[in-house]
């Protein structure tokens, strides 16, 4: 399913695409922060690159690369041999990385210099999860090393919603975005084949769809006053 969904926005990219050939792509970079709950720090991030490929009237449809990722607040872990008097404890910790490419048919409303934008983006590429159990000593009061660690990764897709203001414009050729943004990722797939052999220290799951803040940068080396 995710296949077919890849090739049909790419063919839909391109079809357009050969109607206005005389169009040139506009570059963009830019980073996306999120707030939510179940992350260290109440956050997570991740950083795009791409190319909004050619504008017909409302129409301006992107192509990217993104890579982010998160962490989980660390979480302490009891021995199998818990006491009172001897509370010997590890340390669990949990973090995911994703990378995806992002096709994107965003709509523009407004003026050349004042865009509102919505922007529906599907997003495919690998999802990779990381844990590790860390072994702690009472005597020196740190922990001492790595006991056992997990790694996975697996395919993943989702899609992700943004509104946003397009327009801030320094010259012909250079001008920012800012944008409101929704995901539906979701990291807990990642995690779901990992186990450590101490019977305490299970794997945390955690919702990562959420609510973020966008800021581009985009650049069009083509600057003109007709593109």
């Amino acid at each position: 399913m995710a296949s077919f969904k890849l090739i049909f926005f790419s063919l839909l990219f391109l079809c357009i695409s050969e109607m206005q050939a005389q169009k040139h792509p506009v570059f963009y970079g830019g980073i996306e922060m999120y707030r939510h709950t179940a992350f260290e720090d109440n956050s997570f991030g991740k950083f795009s690159v791409g190319s909004q490929v050619y504008q017909i009237k409302f129409f301006a449809p992107e192509i990217g690369f993104d890579f982010g990722g998160g962490t989980l607040p660390e979480r302490s872990v009891f021995g199998e041999n818990f006491n009172i008097q001897d509370p010997r404890k590890g340390l669990l910790r949990q973090r995911f990385k994703f990378s995806v490419i992002t096709l994107n048919p965003k709509l523009k409303f407004g003026e050349e210099d004042a865009y509102i934008t919505f922007s529906p983006k599907y997003h495919i590429g690998r999802l990779r999860g990381e844990t590790a159990y860390l072994e702690y000593s009472g005597d020196n009061n740190r922990y001492i090393g790595l006991k056992e660690s997990e790694e996975s990764r697996i395919n993943t897709s989702f899609w992700s919603f943004a509104i946003g203001f397009e327009g801030l414009q320094i010259t012909a050729k250079y001008w920012f975005a800012l944008s409101l943004h929704y995901t539906l990722l979701n990291a807990n797939d990642v995690w779901d084949t990992m186990q450590f052999s101490t019977e305490d220290a299970f794997i945390q799951s955690a919702s990562t769809s959420t609510i973020g803040l966008g800021l581009r940068f985009y650049y069009n080396p083509f600057g003109s006053e007709n593109d």
